[in-house]
């Protein structure tokens, strides 16, 4: 049955890249005891995929990935389903009973180090065979600006002069192509934040801003192009290492949280 983990990652451990971040989560599936399947073939490997990756240094209080576990699924199965099993080498007949969710968690739980914590595990159901990746269409993020960063700037005046406008401009620029896109679009909501109702990861920052914008494979839009963009307008020097960003969740078709999308059990 595939299970879809909801987690979170704070403190130090966000400079770990996404790579070995993955590579971390197959172990500690591995020493938790939990039955996860494998592949077929010479080099069997887990079956486990993210959704969108966090940038180094970035934190989240909502992410998730997917992860098949070789246990008995408790809801029917359709025809595809179980064609889908047989290819792992799987008989879901002869499996052992899934575990509750809740000790399922507390499980992984038990070999997570500080600043990562299991949140929630659901069954997945599945449309189409979307990888939870594919399914992304948005995602909420709080940004909290260090110390002197745009500290003397009027940020409600500025962010609303900067959303009124019906075409913002950002210069993309990645490791093959530039290109000039139109990032208002992108942008559902925003709301700038005193300190006091910045989450707690974000402690130290003077004030930060609330963005829920496009995100997945498709119209995806890192939050710091709209920080950059405001201080371009400004005139004021973009700092990168002057803004701290927190993923707070993920959403689907619908803005349904990614968590929303399958079966407790």
């Amino acid at each position: 049955m595939t299970v879809r983990v909801k987690f979170k990652k704070t403190g130090p451990i966000r400079y770990i890249g996404h790579l070995d971040f993955m590579r971390f989560f197959q172990k500690a599936i591995r020493r938790s005891g939990i039955k996860a399947a494998f592949t077929k073939g010479f080099s069997p490997h887990m079956i486990l995929s993210f959704g969108a990756p966090l940038g180094v240094g970035d934190e989240c209080l909502g992410d998730y990935f997917d992860v098949e576990l070789a246990y008995r699924d408790p809801f029917p199965l359709e025809k595809n389903e179980l064609i889908r099993l047989e290819a792992f080498g799987l008989v879901n007949d002869e499996l052992p009973p899934v575990p509750p969710s809740e000790e399922l968690v507390e499980m992984l739980n038990r070999e997570m180090p500080e600043g990562v914590e299991i949140i929630s595990m659901c069954r997945v159901v599945e449309k189409k065979g979307d990888k939870v990746m594919a399914m992304v269409r948005a995602a909420d993020y709080m940004l909290g600006f260090s110390e002197g960063f745009l500290e003397n700037e009027d940020l409600p005046a500025a962010f609303a002069s900067l959303f009124a406008e019906p075409s913002i401009m950002y210069h993309k620029v990645t490791k093959k192509t530039e290109s000039d896109v139109d990032i208002r679009p992108l942008v559902f909501e925003w709301r700038v934040l005193p300190a006091e109702e910045l989450d707690e990861a974000l402690r130290g920052c003077h004030a930060g801003i609330f963005l829920r914008v496009s995100a997945g494979s498709v119209n995806n839009l890192k939050p710091e192009a709209v920080v950059e963009t405001l201080c371009g307008r400004l005139g004021i020097p973009y700092d990168e290492y002057a803004l701290r960003i927190l993923r707070l969740d993920c959403y689907t078709d619908g803005m349904v949280p990614l968590s929303g999308t399958g079966r407790a059990f």
